[in-house]
């Protein structure tokens, strides 16, 4: 299904989430036309939460209702004054002061005291959700979301438009954004969009896909690699993003695509598809040491790569929900999802 992306399991997070193949049956209120304050409150840390991040050896976490949540001690959690009320999606930090928050309506908000403090610098009830962000230098920043929303900014992020349109164009879920090494951009999102940029965002290929199903993130792997992973345990890994093959975005049919099905299939479009014994969708992913990753996804799932090109082994810890994003902090797996904050044990 085409539909069947990213933002289903926003959605279902103010109503439980469940399975991520199939459209949702209920929907979220109708936004606020002007943004209101999330209310405080004590249960926060058990609210379901979509993201976290680190902030120098601070943890921010957000979620649903506007929560933002941080711990300077991964014991004790405190709840930061939110301007808006909406689904929050994504946390980043450029610096242990310097991060941003994503969300429904189109919100972005940004704090320069390392989450303590929250300053809404876009909303806009009309407009879809934003589901990551990434600033190319400290002017530049692109934020990217569901049904092909782009906006960009010139100015710090004081000011956000709309921006990308061969890519926004497309109408799907752009869920993740990454930016490797060398300066190449990578948006993936629904139908197995991988958008390439080379000249920071300026113009986008769409490479030819070896799935046809969403990818939900992806993570730099070396110095051109990448790996890309998301619906029903789907993950293949590049070695080299540039010598992938690619169209001119704005010539590029998803309902024309068709899935890599072999090895020999992937491989002639640059990817290696990882061996997972799960098939749970996947929805973050966290770094090891010694280039090893940490997976996480549907009910409580986590896997283990090793090494790159390895294929995935199942890690198990106390989670039987969804998670959805993870950190190291100090050593142990603190993680966010469907029960708020999991601390899931030390590092595998």
């Amino acid at each position: 299904m085409r539909r069947a992306a990213f933002a289903l399991v926003l959605t279902l997070a103010s109503a439980g989430i469940c399975a991520q193949e199939e459209e949702p049956t209920t929907h979220p209120p109708a936004p606020p036309q002007t943004p209101r304050p999330a209310l405080l409150a004590p249960k926060s840390l058990h609210a379901r939460l979509l993201d976290i991040a680190l902030a120098g050896s601070r943890m921010v976490a957000v979620g649903e209702q506007g929560v933002i949540i941080h711990s300077d001690d991964g014991k004790h959690w405190q709840q930061s004054r939110s301007p808006v009320n909406v689904m929050l999606t994504r946390v980043r930090f450029s610096d242990a002061q310097h991060g941003w928050v994503l969300g429904y309506s189109g919100s972005i908000l940004q704090t320069s005291d390392g989450g303590m403090t929250w300053t809404l610098r876009h909303f806009d009830p009309q407009s879809h959700a934003l589901y990551d962000v990434l600033f190319l230098d400290a002017q530049r920043g692109l934020a990217v979301g569901a049904y092909g929303t782009v906006l960009e900014s010139s100015d710090g992020g004081a000011t956000w438009n709309p921006g990308a349109a061969a890519l926004a164009d497309q109408r799907l879920h752009l869920n993740a954004v990454l930016r490797l090494a060398d300066g190449t951009l990578l948006v993936v999102g629904e139908h197995g969009l991988l958008a390439r940029s080379r000249d920071a965002g300026a113009s986008w290929q769409a490479l030819h896909s070896p799935y046809i199903g969403s990818f939900f993130g992806a993570i730099a792997r070396g110095a051109k690699g990448v790996l890309a992973f998301g619906m029903r345990g789907h993950v293949y890994e590049t070695a080299d993003l540039a010598a992938c093959p690619a169209t001119d975005i704005a010539h590029w049919d998803p309902d024309g695509q068709q899935a890599a099905d072999t090895p020999q299939a992937a491989a002639a479009l640059g990817w290696h598809r990882v061996e997972n014994p799960s098939n749970e969708s996947l929805f973050g992913v966290l770094p090891l040491k010694d280039d090893g990753l940490l997976f996480v996804g549907i009910n409580g799932t986590a896997l283990k790569q090793a090494a790159s090109g390895a294929a995935l082994t199942v890690v198990k810890t106390p989670a039987v929900e969804t998670l959805v994003h993870a950190v190291d902090y100090q050593g142990r797996v603190i993680a966010v999802g469907r029960q708020g904050v999991q601390d899931l044990g030390a590092l595998p």
